[in-house]
């Protein structure tokens, strides 16, 4: 197994996609690279929590080139400086007519990360999209704006924030 990641790795950088990987040798990041090795083959979502500028993007990267799925896209999306409305249909794409200025469909971003992995940095701020979030968990798929049409996906969903969304929980701002 470690010798087909390393392949995949070697593969990626001699074809211009240099591989990430996480450099240094504490003890905290040796847990870590544990962590990253027991989650990589398994297909469940993953939550990376932790201040601002820890590497949480970081790892989640090294676990998508460590899992099964490195061969497919990694779509990375930073919620925070998009209005609520313009990242649904960012996340979900649209079809036209949807909303003024639709004038065309388009493929959101977890269908381009389709067979891959997307990363929601700052999902703790997706506060009003969590209902559509957790149906593309639950259901594994996603109905793009003005559709009624349901599209299965078949994405791993990695999540990073910097907020305690335990305390979010407990205050009922978000969902368990």
């Amino acid at each position: 197994k470690n010798l087909r990641r390393d392949n995949t790795l070697l593969r990626r950088e001699l074809q211009g996609g240099a591989a990430v990987q996480m450099l240094g040798k504490s003890e905290a990041l040796s847990k870590v690279r544990g962590m990253l090795n027991r989650l990589a083959p398994v297909p469940t979502p993953v939550l990376f929590t932790g201040a601002s500028g820890t590497g949480k993007e970081l790892a989640a990267r090294q676990l998508h080139q460590m899992s099964d799925r490195a061969d497919h896209p990694f779509v990375a999306v930073n919620s925070p400086p998009l209005a609520e409305g313009l990242l649904e249909s960012e996340l979900f794409g649209h079809i036209r007519g949807a909303f003024t200025g639709a004038v065309r469909d388009r493929r959101g971003l977890f269908e381009s990360a389709d067979g891959g992995t997307i990363l929601l940095d700052e999902v703790g701020d997706m506060l009003g999209l969590q209902h559509l979030l957790l149906r593309v968990l639950q259901e594994r798929e996603i109905t793009p704006v003005g559709s009624t049409r349901a599209v299965p996906i078949d994405v791993r969903v990695v999540a990073a924030t910097n907020r305690d969304l335990r305390a979010e929980m407990e205050a009922g701002r978000f969902r368990d």
